[in-house]
């Protein structure tokens, strides 16, 4: 006989086994990754048994909860089934469940080092994360390691980044290089710049200008890349065990980070309540 899983839920396992569905473990999916959001769910895209597949967590389905919108998800289902013998159509192999949450609602996705502050905390990916990320990559191409390579890419490392922690600037870096490189990590979304601007700042300094004219600011850009030494840098080489470079979903969650970055700035806030208190008796 065929083993369908266990949900751990009467109705769901039910359904999987009348269905012949499966009751998929979640270490089973590889390379999970936030795709879209919708009004009903997110879904993200992911790797199991070696074939690309859908995720889609529904907002109104978690533990809590669960039992109440069950039944009117498998009626969606049913309706759904009709329409397999299209190719158009998804196919359903089975349900999981988040190990750590019960749901996706708080799950975090991604190489740490390489994602934008507000995805830890738990927004999707926008065009202003993948611009932080690219400026992860530009930083790689001057130091010639990947990021943060000598910390483990944990909890504390996500805290890090999320109060402004970047790799430290590589010596001899050009300026203007610099410059773009901490507009794009800016830990603001809306004061980074758009694709297209970095595109056309890139293009200005490999290609020739279209109308023949160099301005000064341009030539100084210019003479710095040709300037600027190659060499060998101090930095760490040797990868820390716990740095991970793999698409993965991660050993915590946006929820228990956000927490603890409230609770240290509410700490920050008592502690200058106190010190303007203390000020105040002095005088």
């Amino acid at each position: 006989m065929q083993r369908f899983g266990k949900s751990d839920n009467i109705i769901l396992d039910k359904f999987i086994e009348e269905k012949k569905l499966k009751w998929i473990p979640y270490n089973q999916l590889e390379y999970v990754e936030y795709l879209d959001k919708g009004g009903f769910g997110i879904v993200y895209v992911a790797i199991w048994k070696k074939r690309l597949v859908a995720l889609k967590c529904l907002n109104n389905l978690n533990e809590n909860n669960l039992n109440e919108n069950l039944n009117e998800f498998l009626n969606e289902w049913d309706c759904h089934e009709k329409c397999l013998s299209s190719t158009r159509i998804i196919n359903l192999h089975g349900f999981t469940k988040n190990p750590y949450n019960s749901n996706y609602m708080y799950g975090i996705y991604g190489v740490v080092p390489f994602m934008a502050p507000e995805v830890l905390r738990g927004n999707p990916y926008t065009t202003a994360s993948d611009i932080y990320s690219f400026s992860i990559i530009m930083w790689e191409f001057t130091s010639g390691i990947p990021p943060f390579n000598n910390r483990a890419h944990d909890l504390q490392l996500s805290l890090s980044i999320c109060k402004g922690e970047r790799p430290e600037i590589i010596e001899n870096t050009p300026q203007c290089y610099v410059d773009l490189m901490k507009k794009c990590w800016n830990e603001d979304p809306l004061k980074r710049p758009f694709t297209s601007n970095v595109k056309n700042i890139i293009e200005n300094w490999i290609y020739y200008p279209s109308n023949n004219i160099i301005n000064e600011e341009l030539e100084s850009n210019i003479m710095e890349f040709i300037n600027a030494p190659i060499g060998n840098n101090n930095l760490v080489i040797e990868p820390h065990p716990q740095a991970c470079y793999t698409s993965r979903l991660l050993d915590f969650t946006s929820k228990k980070l956000n927490e603890i970055l409230e609770s240290e700035c509410l700490d920050c806030l008592v502690n200058n309540i106190e010190s303007l208190d203390n000020k105040t008796n002095e005088n």
